[in-house]
């Protein structure tokens, strides 16, 4: 007696049958969950990187936690100088956010006295020595020559001086020409004199550095070479840091004068941190800065209160900002694959239900319920989609280095239930019965009515609703409306598109009925009437060519910012800054072989400009105009600037080029340099490129300062114009250390590892898109595979030919698709008016404006070739697998009723 069929048996049955269709629905999950579980890592990778970068960028003295205090810190007695205050420093930290205290080192410190001007250098540089005291100086150096200064004595007899050990580093000592024991007196203490006995420097011993690199150093005053400063009145002037044993800082302090300076740093460092430590830290520092600590200080001495600074909070703040616009571009480039992905699953769990629609029709007509046929193709769907999901998951973990988080592991989840969704929708009791699918189109019904005009209507409101909200409104993390306005707008677009192409089908069909041949007509009625071949591809390769389309438009409208933005900086060709540049080495650069143009630009920094009453401390640019303008026509073919700017004004006046909204055009005042110079403005300007920054600046002639006696100061920063032949290496050469920048560095450090990984992105979603496209065509021919076979195989028998037959399968898929992608393309093309004003680029470009959408045509025809010859090769595909229906075979199926 044989074993009844009970639900176990029936379902493993079921589970077990047609297993071709069902590899195809884990092979698509798994691909999906693969994409899904990685894109969180991998963008979190590159968020980490990013700050990695952008914070090591960072000058110490800008990342690190600071502070700099006019008066000498609390000092300790009987031998320990420094040991409570060091040990205050720690508490302040220990009593700091956890997110400061794991991102900073212990604190640090230096305390230098004024500079004391001596003669030790026969040249025309004056020499001041900067009295130091680092109590940390053996963790940073080695002495290589003498030894380490001793500690300060009394002087042997009265009226004699006192005699202070220094030490420098050898750079510094080679410069000045100061030999170990040689000894040199200060001309007098600058600021308030001192009032202990006069003294006497000696040169002890002579340093370098274990690590000229080490951040430590940005903190210490001309530790490591001399620090040059050109004055207008004083001349060439050298600082050179003069280390003094610090345990008697305090018997010494009487004889250095005052007023002493206090450095104090905890250094940052955020190597080991990820990328979601950027907005804590950024709080975190923000109310530690502004706590304001206050350090005891000794009876009778004022307290200790260092104001505490760091630009990690803005550069962190940036790195936020950065960070939110890459997730929506990315969010938005994951919109593509996304929409095709739920496409290409609909279309397969329609092709398990197609494969198995017989068996499942009969087993609700033996008293299944609806609920439990759902309920069989859900637990199919769990079984199927969950196992290759977590097997997904597994695999990016292995390889995977980013974190991840919630989202990379919710993803997977979404992805691998998928199927349990999808399967009982395309299993409902409506779509098992076998009915003729071309009757009653013409009459949509009211919910299919009611769902498109949802669908048109949630479309505009979330275009209108992201253009009116602005840029700044979209909020931290991945905007849910930013980055479903282009699903809502290519399913929108869809719809319209859905309802109006069967009508010029319709019409090419009557026109080529009334011709010889039966391919076309057949073809285009087939079109028409058998939806197969309907939404679902359609708002696959619509949704598929039109994200897509627009990656690359936002790609190319971010790097066309970011190329404005590196012009902005530079300004020429090349850009030197550094050292300033002597007149041997700047008539060197110019003898370059294609160097066309040289412009030296003296800095001096802020400068009186006095206008009536109001004193415009401005900083001041001084060039030769007429060179900068051959740069600026050389290089990036901008207008000459004012011409009244080489010639003096009335009464010999200063004619200046000042910044817009400092001064009105044609005011008159002084101008305060080596002495007072009558000036008058002479126009005005936004900015300079690769010469201004900030709204504050103005801009002088060198050639008219030096008619007015004025005695120009080496330069400091030269923009310099490349021919044919010309090389930006070559001008280096000639330049030795200095910071040499081209626009296509500026390019570099602007894109970033940010910008690098979002272009890999568009570009891997752009390729998954078309697979993911030419999947859904290979789907949609597969599920339609039964019904056309059955009346290719009728018109077989009427003596149709089977390249007539492939004919007729090519009809059924080109003209959806060409129109979807025609569709897709222009869509894609005017998306990013419709979005990204609801994205903010400024901080992908590095720019202070939004940059102008720019359609790459070029890119676009690529990319849209692409999309043609895969959809084309996916139609072929379809047509060769065709062959392999037999009409005899096909017929002995049955037909539609």
């Amino acid at each position: 007696m044989s074993r009844g069929l009970g639900t176990g048996r029936l379902f493993r049955r079921q589970f077990l049958a047609d297993r071709a269709a069902a590899l195809v629905v884990v092979g698509v999950v798994f691909v999906l969950a693969l994409v899904a579980a990685a894109l969180p890592r991998l963008a979190e990778q590159v968020f980490t990187d990013d700050l990695h970068a952008e914070m090591a960028r960072m000058p110490a003295t800008l990342r690190d936690v600071t502070s700099v205090a006019g008066q000498p810190p609390p000092m300790g007695a009987d031998g320990d100088v420094w040991g409570p205050f060091d040990q205050a420093l720690a508490s302040i930290r220990d009593d700091a956010p956890a997110a400061v205290r794991d991102a900073t080192g212990p604190g640090r410190f230096v305390v230098t006295a004024p500079p004391a001007r001596v003669d030790v250098r026969a040249t025309e540089s004056a020499t001041d020595l900067l009295p130091t005291a680092d109590p940390y100086w053996a963790e940073t150096v080695r002495v290589v020559e003498g030894e380490s200064p001793a500690p300060a004595t009394e002087p042997a007899a009265p009226g004699e001086p006192l005699v202070v050990d220094v030490m420098l580093a050898r750079t510094s000592a080679e410069e000045l020409g100061w030999a170990v024991g040689d000894v040199t007196a200060p001309e007098s203490p600058a600021g308030v004199p001192a009032t202990g006995p006069d003294l006497v420097y000696r040169l002890s011993g002579v340093y370098e550095p274990l690590d000229a690199a080490a951040p430590v150093w940005a903190h210490h005053r001309a530790a490591l070479q001399p620090e040059v400063f050109d004055d207008w009145n004083l001349g060439r002037v050298l600082t050179v840091a003069a280390y003094v044993d610090p345990d008697s800082w305090a018997a010494l302090a009487p004889a250095l004068g005052s007023p002493m300076e206090t450095r104090l740093w905890y250094p940052v460092d955020v190597s080991a941190a990820r990328a979601d430590v950027a907005v804590p830290l950024r709080d975190a520092l923000s109310r530690f800065v502004a706590a304001a600590p206050v350090i005891d200080a000794d009876p009778g001495q004022l307290p200790f209160s260092p104001i505490l600074t760091t630009g990690s909070i803005d550069v962190l703040d940036r790195v936020a900002e950065r960070h939110d616009s890459a997730q929506a571009v990315m969010a938005i480039v994951a919109a593509g694959p996304l929409g095709v992905a739920l496409a290409v699953l609909a279309l397969a769990a329609r092709l398990m239900v197609e494969r198995r629609r017989s068996a499942l029709a009969l087993i609700g007509a033996r008293g299944a319920s609806p609920l439990q046929l759902r309920l069989l193709t859900a637990t199919e769907g769990v079984l199927l989609g969950l196992p290759a999901a977590a097997l997904a998951t597994v695999v990016v973990g292995r390889f995977a280095d980013g974190a991840g988080g919630a989202a990379g592991l919710l993803l997977p989840l979404v992805v691998g239930l998928a199927p349990a969704v999808l399967l009982p929708l395309a299993a409902r009791p409506k779509g098992l019965r076998a009915v003729r699918r071309d009757l009653g189109l013409g009459r949509p019904s009211r919910a299919r009515k009611l769902v498109e005009g949802l669908a048109v209507g949630a479309a505009a409101a979330a275009g209108l609703a992201l253009n009116a909200r602005g840029l700044d409104a979209g909020g931290a993390g991945i905007d849910p409306l930013t980055a479903a306005t282009p699903l809502l707008l290519a399913l929108a677009v869809s719809v319209l598109v859905m309802r109006l192409y069967p009508r010029p089908m319709a019409t090419l069909g009557r026109v080529l009925g009334g011709r010889r041949g039966t391919v076309a007509y057949l073809g285009t009625a087939r079109a028409v009437r058998d939806p197969v071949a309907g939404f679902v591809p359609m708002l696959a390769l619509v949704v598929g060519m039109s994200i897509a389309a627009f990656s690359t438009v936002v790609w190319s409208t971010t790097e066309r910012g970011i190329e404005q933005t590196a012009w902005r900086q530079v300004g020429a060709d090349v850009r030197v800054s550094g050292a300033p540049l002597t007149e041997a080495e700047l008539a060197a650069v110019r003898d370059v072989p294609g160097v066309d143009a040289v412009a030296a630009v003296v800095t001096p920094g802020p400068t009186l400009f006095k206008v009536g009453p109001i004193d415009n401390r401005v900083p001041l640019y001084v060039v030769d105009v007429a060179a900068l303008d051959q740069v600026r026509a050389g290089g990036s073919a901008l207008d000459p600037l004012p011409s009244g700017l080489t010639t003096p004004g009335p009464d010999g006046a200063i004619p200046l080029l000042v910044a817009d909204g400092v001064v009105d055009e044609g005011a008159t005042g002084t101008l305060s340099l080596s002495e007072r110079l009558d000036a008058v403005v002479a126009g005005t300007a936004d900015s300079i490129p690769g010469l201004t920054s900030g709204s504050q600046w103005m801009l002088a002639d060198r050639g008219v300062l030096e008619d007015a006696g004025v005695t120009i100061i080496p330069p400091r920063l030269t923009l310099v114009d490349l021919g044919s032949g010309g090389s930006a290496s070559a001008v280096a050469a000639e330049l030795g250390e200095r910071t040499v920048t081209t626009p296509a560095s500026a390019i570099a450090d602007l894109r970033g590892p940010v910008n690098d990984g979002t272009a890999r992105a568009i570009v891997g979603a752009i390729a998954l898109t078309g697979l993911l496209c030419a999947a859904a065509v290979v789907l949609t021919m597969v599920v339609g595979a039964p019904s056309r076979g059955r009346l290719l195989s009728q018109l077989r028998t009427l003596g149709l030919s089977g390249r007539q037959g492939e004919g007729l399968v090519v009809w059924e898929a080109a003209p959806v698709a060409a129109v979807s992608l025609v569709t897709g393309l222009l869509l894609g093309a005017v998306l990013p008016w419709a979005v990204l004003s609801g994205v903010d680029l400024r901080s992908l470009t590095g720019g202070g404006e939004q940059p102008a959408v720019h359609l790459p045509l070029g890119l676009l025809g690529a990319v849209t070739l692409g999309f043609v010859l895969v959809v084309g090769v996916a139609v072929v595909v379809s047509v060769l697998t065709g062959r392999r229906l037999t009409p005899a075979g096909m017929l002995r199926m049955g037909d539609e009723t």
